[in-house]
């Protein structure tokens, strides 16, 4: 389904997720103006990349995007305080899940497009409907964590317990809906994903921002590694299973252990 992979390519979106994990990290340690500068420029390199693997058809608009999406975001950074920059960056994130979502619910509108359809049956391939599948579930639960950790609020005693049950009954759903693409089941993984994101994150926000930022960035990263493979976008892929594993097993780490003794006694004893 996917071509060979350009060595210049993978490894410019290699470099462009472990930036963008190395961002996740930074404001942890209290840097802030760090992990800013990090975000910015593994931005700048996944948008290189994404130019140069491309044949870029209206070069002089995306441009102009660029622009404005950068004017946006200074302005918003300047004008914000820094106790708020954490909530700006997982509200970011979680847009990167949202487009996720739309990709997959495009791929299963018109899987012809997208290169979807077994040439025998004309019917969606079981990968095809395992990317959608994932990229719609991993996207939602990435938009309902970035929500979760706008809103605030403290986390309940059900919590894990609904995230408990909703964890395996996303993968489920999102099983019964590789067996029989529908629209119906699609919505269904969405709902269940976004309950589990919603109570997966609130529980980890009870150990502080930084392990709730973590696996919402690992949730963002999981969605974009699928969407990748729906686009037959292998360098995407790879970076987006480095920045969603960098996130998950982070976020898991210091939800785990490394949260509750504190972030320094945690860098000297692994």
């Amino acid at each position: 389904m996917m071509e060979g992979v350009n060595a210049t390519i993978l490894a410019g979106w290699s470099l462009a997720a472990l930036l963008f994990a190395a961002a996740l990290l930074a404001p942890l340690g209290g840097g802030l103006r760090r992990g800013a500068h990090l975000a910015g420029a593994a931005m700048m390199v996944a948008g290189a990349v994404t130019l140069y693997s491309h044949d870029v058809m209206a070069l002089p608009q995306i441009c102009a995007a660029l622009i404005a999406g950068s004017a946006i975001g200074l302005a918003l950074g300047r004008g914000m305080p820094r106790s708020a920059l954490p909530s700006l960056m997982s509200g970011l994130i979680g847009q990167a899940g949202l487009a996720a979502v739309f990709i997959g619910g495009a791929a299963l509108r018109d899987p012809h497009a997208f290169g979807l359809l077994d040439d025998a049956t004309d019917r969606l391939r079981i990968e095809g409907a395992a990317a959608i599948g994932a990229a719609v579930a991993c996207g939602a639960m990435a938009c309902a964590g970035a929500a979760a950790v706008l809103w605030r609020g403290a986390a309940g005693r059900w919590h894990p317990l609904v995230a408990a049950a909703m964890l395996p009954a996303t993968g489920g759903l999102v099983a019964a809906f590789i067996a029989t693409p529908d629209l119906g089941r699609l919505l269904a993984c969405i709902g269940a994903a976004w309950l589990a994101g919603w109570t997966v994150v609130k529980w980890a926000l009870s150990w502080g921002t930084g392990p709730a930022l973590a696996l919402v960035g690992g949730f963002a990263g999981w969605s974009l590694a699928a969407s990748a493979f729906l686009m037959e976008n292998m360098p995407m892929a790879v970076a987006g299973g480095l920045a969603g594993a960098a996130g998950s097993l982070f976020g898991a780490r210091l939800c785990g252990g490394a949260g509750r003794k504190g972030l320094a006694d945690a860098g000297r004893r692994p």
